[in-house]
């Protein structure tokens, strides 16, 4: 899991125009988590003649969901986002409504039927705006745009599955150097997850590593009320 930070004028993430951006009238999501240090920031901006949008920090810090449109063209947090911390963010449209979420939670929503179809001139930004303007001072992590809305239920669900991962201290990946899973268990006792590679088995709770062996794993693992037997 990495966070990604130093942005400037200069130092941005940049991709040229992608028609699999111009959403139309469907569904659509940009979804992240963002630790800002500072207010009038961007997240993320599309530009594109007649199909811009973008996640912005305003001056005051609030979540700003903008999009090119005659009338709510800009859907705002009702709630700040907490400076310094580890925030998710989602801005998204599902069936005609625009939403913008913070930490799992609605925050905002309104009708929005406009067709964001662009032309090929514009590109999109990560951590700063179109011409550079306003980088983010701060870090991103697990950003995802997608031609597709999840539920109001589903955003809560990853923020509650994601959130443990930005916890001081947590671990998110396998143990060891190997990413060859030679078996896999669950035990719905406890609701965990043993996955067994040439370095060990690694215990994962939801998204997070709570638990790891140093000791091989062959071809298979049993789990159960608590006991796990491997080979």
């Amino acid at each position: 899991l990495v966070g990604y930070s130093g942005f400037s004028a200069s130092n941005y993430l940049e991709q040229p125009y992608n028609a699999d951006l111009d959403f139309g009238t469907g569904d659509f999501s940009v979804m992240g988590w963002v630790k800002a240090s500072a207010v009038g920031d961007f997240i993320a901006y599309r530009s594109a003649t007649g199909s811009n949008v973008y996640l912005y920090i305003d001056g005051s810090g609030f979540l700003e969901f903008g999009t090119t449109g005659p009338s709510n063209n800009y859907l705002k947090s009702t709630s700040t986002v907490t400076s310094g911390a580890w925030v998710f963010v989602a801005a998204y449209r599902q069936a005609g409504v625009k939403y913008v979420s913070i930490n799992g939670q609605v925050q905002n929503s309104a009708a929005y039927n406009f067709n964001l179809t662009g032309s090929p001139d514009g590109s999109l930004t990560v951590g700063c705006g179109v011409g550079q303007a306003g980088p983010l001072a701060g870090s991103l992590a697990l950003l995802r745009i997608s031609a597709t809305a999840p539920t109001a239920a589903q955003i809560a669900k990853m923020y509650s599955d994601e959130k443990f991962l930005f916890q001081t201290g947590s671990q998110s990946t396998l143990y060891g150097t190997s990413d060859a899973v030679t078996a896999l268990a669950h035990d719905s006792a406890t609701d965990l997850l043993h996955a067994g590679t040439s370095q060990g088995r690694s215990v994962f709770q939801g998204l997070r590593r709570v638990d790891n062996t140093t000791d091989a794993v062959g071809a298979a693992i049993s789990a159960s009320n608590g006991l796990v037997a491997e080979d």
